[in-house]
């Protein structure tokens, strides 16, 4: 019983801190990669990116 209270908690967190921090933090990647690999890229593709990232993971 004190294992599953535990259980949910952090899965709580978990999805907290994945729906907050998670758009941010794949914009960043994203933004990284992309300049590593492709350095003459457009950069309208990042806040491109930002909002489809943020669309997929809200709903």
């Amino acid at each position: 019983m004190l294992f599953d209270l535990i259980k949910r908690v952090f899965k709580r967190v978990f999805k907290s801190l994945i729906s907050l921090y998670g758009p941010s933090v794949l914009t960043v990647l994203f933004a990284l990669t992309q300049a590593w690999l492709f350095p003459q890229s457009p950069l309208w593709l990042i806040p491109l990116f930002l909002l489809c990232t943020i669309v997929f993971i809200k709903w």
